[in-house]
Parts: structure tokens; sequence; C-alpha cells
């Protein structure tokens, strides 16, 4: 602390001096420092933070020759340094293998991280390394690894399509051809697998954990099993879906695969429509985290930052949804919280944190509907962290804005840095990439009017100087190389150096807000129990009601503890928590009371190696609608990562029925016993013989361990 005490009077005598760029009531930000409370982030040059949070040390000086990379000139030192820490820190991201490390504390290349790292900022910044990264996470089938998730990963997690995203923006960046001709196979086989195996039709959504957000305890009420967890509807995945899907079909289009295109474009609109039916609460201005249940899904409430940041930004939230989307998310002093409200009993990672890139992404969000107040709220928040770490860390704990206290952390964690330095190129530049040329809109906060360039910004064949002055999110006059232009565009065929002159309107179109929040915790979930007809639970500390819902629907509220069970309620039951404020629950695990019956199985193993089919004969007592549902258990691997999860193509008398995943439940836990999620079929009265077969699409990420053991089956009418 003492090598920190001149930082103090200074940074007070200045706050007395100077005007605020931004502030709120836990930080303030300032030409060139953070103040928070007692402790000050200091750029005391363009390549020199000093904090002194919590008393520590914390500096961060240039470690490498940056020469080559665009160079930001800017009247505030602090924008000026936030960016040089972030393309520093790119270079020190290049492992000596060509490709693009993690995190300090996270080595190798993982699919999801780079390839929103891509989308953000390295596939200008780092075009080579992206690229690299991009083809290492390709398996010897021409697919997309799914390299982390729950219970085995994919289809678990599907997220893995994000890469197809990324891939296309590295063309969009270069106009490179032979890229092009070499990712578009991959991405087509990726998403045709996907789209057959994880799309739901019945809503239009597709199935896998909540993306990036893969640890599953801080997202999922307790009572869900990894099968639960991909057969979740979530937003950020569909988005990722939505992505991917007219990303393919822009390359195809280009490409002359026409067909594809359209049946891609045609499964994108479906998806745009699901979530736009299925997950938006028109109540509370945002779409909900994840629809799930097990018969009967049930909308998870929750805001998920990444998620409504992408539906803005990819058009999935049009017109005045968007508009209000940017002013109801819920925020809090030091940024978005990747979703709010937070879980009671679980730490900080996921759960009650900021994570700086999700950040970046809102931030471009609010830039594209011109929320200037949420702009300049999200630029804080980003640039705060970086000047009070010296580093782009990975996550920070919301209401604190400290890193300590999460449950893991990295320095120069590649996603933050890329978002970091994606502030100066999409929001202040307004650069965004279209398949044939570069185009302008920036989006500068009035706090932040200034002449601000960039030299050297490599596009293509052409070197440019991009000068932006004044502030608002229109422009005034658009010039390249001093002749006006009447659309600020810069054509990809582009050679040698060029200028380009932006002035902005000095206004912005609307006047909007931001929904700044308190920490929010949810009332912990209700553990239920049945018996003699009636539900019953013990108390939840803070809730002032329990909502009763049955197949779905909300059928009750009860102010005890306990609730007979009505003869017209069907399907599952479950209960939700409800705080004075209005705030849910997780709801409780399913009871269903509906007609089950259950089939005995002698204990098998099934693995890849002993054969391809499996076949039980069960006696349906009634034509209608069931739900099929297999026990089993599966030890090849830990709930929470591992690529091992079961997978087999179910037939119903010999006519394909869908897939059935039997995921992770335990490493060498063989005794550890749960149910697949429930299959719907439509069945007549008798004999029916159900299959499971290994086929091509019925393999997993590992594809020499696909193995778990069944001991039964049951079918519960619907």
């Amino acid at each position: 602390m003492k090598k920190f005490l001149f930082l103090l009077p200074l940074a007070a005598l200045a706050s007395c001096q100077e005007k605020p760029i931004y502030e709120n009531d836990s930080y303030v930000m300032y030409e060139d420092r953070i103040v928070q409370g007692d402790y000050t982030g200091v750029a005391e040059s363009p390549y020199k933070i000093i904090s002194n949070l919590d008393g520590e040390e914390y500096i961060w000086e240039k470690k490498n020759d940056l020469s080559t990379y665009p160079v930001l000139e800017t009247p505030y030192l602090i924008e000026e340094t936030a960016y040089n820490i972030g393309v520093d820190e790119s270079v020190n991201a290049v492992e000596p293998d060509g490709t693009l490390r993690t995190g300090t504390e996270w080595g190798g290349v993982w699919t999801r991280d780079v390839s929103y790292s891509i989308i953000h900022s390295m596939s200008f910044i780092q075009t080579e390394a992206a690229k690299t990264s991009l083809m290492c996470k390709v398996n010897s089938k021409g697919e997309i690894v799914q390299d982390t998730g729950t219970g085995g990963a994919w289809p678990c997690s599907t997220d893995r399509e994000i890469w197809v995203g990324a891939a296309w923006e590295i063309y969009k960046v270069t106009g490179d051809m032979e890229w092009l001709k070499t990712v578009y196979p991959i991405a087509k086989k990726s998403l045709e697998v996907d789209m057959r195996t994880v799309f739901e039709s019945e809503t239009n959504l597709v199935r896998g954990e909540s993306s990036f957000i893969d640890w599953r305890e801080q997202s999922y009420p307790t009572w869900m099993e990894p099968a639960d967890i991909y057969d979740t509807k979530c937003l950020g995945t569909n988005m990722v879906f939505y992505i991917a899907l007219t990303s393919a079909a822009e390359m195809g289009r280009i490409l002359g695969d026409v067909d594809t295109a359209q049946y891609f474009e045609e499964m994108a609109d479906r998806i745009k429509k699901g979530i736009n039916e299925h997950l938006w609460m028109d109540e509370e201005g945002y779409y909900a985290q994840y629809l799930g249940g097990r018969a009967d899904d049930l909308l998870y409430t929750k805001s998920e930052t990444l998620g409504e940041a992408l539906a803005i930004l990819w058009g999935v939230a049009e017109g005045d949804r968007a508009t209000r989307l940017s002013e109801s998310l819920p925020i809090v002093d030091y940024g978005a919280p990747v979703f709010w409200p937070w879980i009671a009993d679980q730490p900080p990672y996921h759960n009650q944190a900021v994570w700086p890139w999700v950040q970046a992404y809102w931030i471009h969000a609010c830039a594209k509907v011109g929320n200037e107040h949420g702009v300049l709220h999200g630029v804080g928040a980003v640039w705060r962290a970086v000047m009070m770490y010296a580093t782009n860390k990975e996550n920070y704990v919301a209401d604190t804005g400290n890193w300590r206290g999460t449950q893991i952390n990295s320095s120069n964690m590649l996603w933050c840095l890329a978002g970091n330095i994606s502030i100066t190129f999409k929001l202040l530049m307004g650069m965004e990439f279209g398949a044939d040329q570069l185009y302008f809109a920036p989006v500068v906060p009035k706090n932040l009017k200034a002449d601000r360039t960039v030299r050297n910004f490599r596009y293509r064949n052409a070197t440019l100087d991009v000068t932006v002055s004044g502030y608002g999110d229109t422009i005034r006059s658009f010039k390249l190389d001093g002749q006006k232009m009447s659309e600020a565009v810069v054509p990809g065929n582009l050679e040698g150096h060029h200028t380009v002159e932006i002035e902005m309107s000095n206004t912005f179109r609307k006047d909007l807000g931001v929904n700044y929040q308190p920490a929010c915790w949810a009332p912990l979930m209700p553990v239920v129990t049945m018996a003699d007809g009636r539900l019953s639970w013990e108390p939840v500390e803070g809730a002032v009601i329990y909502n009763v819902y049955a197949g779905g629907e909300l059928v009750a509220g009860a102010t005890s503890t306990e609730i007979i069970i009505e003869d017209e309620w069907k399907g599952d039951i479950q209960v939700v928590a409800v705080a004075q404020d209005g705030t849910p629950s997780f709801p409780s695990k399913p009871v269903n009371i509906n007609e089950k019956i259950s089939v005995r199985i002698p204990e098998t193993m099934l693995t890849k190696k002993s054969g391809t089919e499996f076949n039980v004969t069960v006696n349906v007592p009634e034509d209608g609608q069931w739900f099929l549902t297999w026990n089993y258990a599966n030890g090849t691997g830990p709930v929470n990562t591992d690529n091992n999860c079961g997978i087999r193509m179910l037939y119903v008398d010999g006519v394909k029925a869908g897939i059935n995943i039997f995921p992770h439940r335990g490493t060498n836990d063989w005794d550890n016993w749960g149910w697949t999620i429930p299959e719907k079929l439509e069945l007549s009265k008798g004999n029916h013989v159900f299959t499971l077969k290994m086929e091509s699409d019925a393999d997993n990420m590992d594809y020499h361990i696909n193995d778990f053991k069944i001991r039964g089956l049951r079918l519960i009418k619907k």
C-alpha cells in the first residue's frame, strides 16, 4: 500500500478539478484513470497502467513490439491505454504453434472462446492465428469440435456452431476465397448433423446447454441432471445457431450451393420465430434464459446478457423490441451480469459475475439501437476493469467489481481482450464488415466526443487511416480520400493507402435509459415431496407465495407449504417460490402423476464395440401420446466435462423416431442410475419394438468410447 499513497491525494485533487467521463455510485472514470472508493487505476502513459486495488500492486507495461498493429490516437489517455493493453496481450496470446491461447491460466484453444474472440476483433488483429486456431478445432470427420460442457459435451452442449460465425467473420475481413472454400464444407456438415440431432420442430428451437455458461450448478436447478440440461432450449445457444445458419447461408450462396443456403436460411427463420414466440417475456421486456423441464417445459425467466446482446446484433430482436430490450436488461454499477437475478447458494463465477467480453457484446447491442446511456455504462465497465486489474481479466464479482471472489480467474483472457479491442474498431470507429465491403456506423457518447484516429488499419489489400470527429449515432459527412461519399462504405477491392474522414451529427436520435437493479438473489428452490395426494415443502426464506404449475401451466398459488393435488392436474407438477418483489425461484423437481408403464431389463452394457443394435418389446395398453425414458448409467466421465456422452438412434417398429442421449453421471460410477429425457411418441395399443442403434450421427466427440448401461425403460402417458 505504501507504494501507492501518492495516487490517492492526486486522484482526490483531480476529481475536484475535472469533469468525469462517466460515474455511478461505485466508481468514477476520468480521462486518465478510474477512482473506485479508496483505490485508483491510472494510465501513466499509453503503455503503462498502475493500480492499487485492495492495496495490492498491479502494473502493466507494454511487453511487445506493436509497430505493425493499428495505432489509436485519442485525447483520452484511458481509452488509448485500454486499447494498447488489449493489443499487447493479444500478442502474448499467440502460441509458438500459431494458435491463440485462451488465457494465462487456460492453455490451448477452446472452440467457443476463440470463436467469440474472432467475431469481436481477432479476425483483423490476429488474422493468421485466428485461422490456425479455428482449423485446429476440426475433427477427423470434418466437423467442428465441441470441447467443453456438461455430461460428455456434444450434444449436451452444442454451441460449437459459433465457429461458423467466426469463420465467416474472417472471410468478411479478408475476402479470402480459399479460406471460404476450406471452411464451408466443415460448417455445412456440422450444421446438418446438429439440425438432425438437436432441432426440436415443436418449438422451432435447438436443444443444448446455455452457451458458455457450462458450469451446470451456476445456471441450472440442482434436480436437473445432464440429460435435463441437454433438453433445455436456451437463448444464447439458439442465437449461436441463428448466427451459424445465416453465416453458412451467405457462404453457400457465394460458393453456388444455393439449395443448401436456402435450407439454412429457412432453418434460421424458424429458430428466429421460436426465440420470439417461446422466450420473449413482454412484461419484463427481455428474453428468458431458457425453456426446460421434463415432460412439460417451463420458462426459466432469468435475463441472459450474451443471448440478449446477440439477439439485437443479429436482428432476431427487431425495431421497438430491440430498443425496449436495451432499456430493460437488468444491469448493476459494474456492468451487465451474465444472468440476473443470481443464485443464492452458488458462489460467483458465471453466477453473480460480469464477464468483460459479454459486456462488450452488450455495448455493441446498445449501440445498434442508439442507447447512449447503455453504451457509456458498458464502456465504463470494460475500461474500469482493465485499469483496476492492469490486465484483461476473465471475470469479476458483479456487485463488488473485484476479480477476487470468483471461483476461477485468469489474466490475459483472450475473449476479454478481444472485446476490449472491439470497442475501438466496432463502436467508436463503427466498422462493420460485409461480404464485399467495409461499412461504417460509429456510435460515440457525448462524454467521449473527440477527434480520434486509427492509423495503419489493414483491410484486405488496403491500408486505412480513419478519423471520427464529434459524437452521436448518425453520420453527417463521410469522405474517402477527401471526397464526400453518399454511403459510408469502403469497397472490398480497394488497394493501397487511403484516408477515411467521418464527421458525426453530434446528436442521438433517441433518448434511451438503462435498467439499473440492486444486487438480487432469487429465493432458493422448494424441495417438494408427494404423499397421500398432497405436495409439501419446507418454507423458503423470503418467499411470500408458492406458485404451482401442472403441465406447464400455472394452476394454483399457495401461502402455506402444502397443497392438495387436484384431479385435473396432469403432467409435471412443480412449485416456484416467489419473493415480495416478484423474483421467482427455480421450479422444483417435477412430480408426474400420469399413468406409467415400467419395464425392467436385465442390466446390459451397451458399448460401441459390442454391437450396433439393442431391442426391447413393450405392450402399450392404449392408443395415444406417450413419453419414453430409459433408466441408464454412464460412468465413462465426470458430470461437468469430457467427451464420452452416450448416444444412440431410436427406432420404433423399425422407423426412426429420434435420437436418445445417455450423458455422463460420474467417472467410474456405474451404480449412479438416472433417466434420459422424455421422448414423445404416438403409439397405438399393442406390442411395439424399441430399438437403439449406433449410426454415424449417433457418435460423440471421443469416437472410441460410446458406452453406457441400461436396466429399464418407462412409458408415461401424455
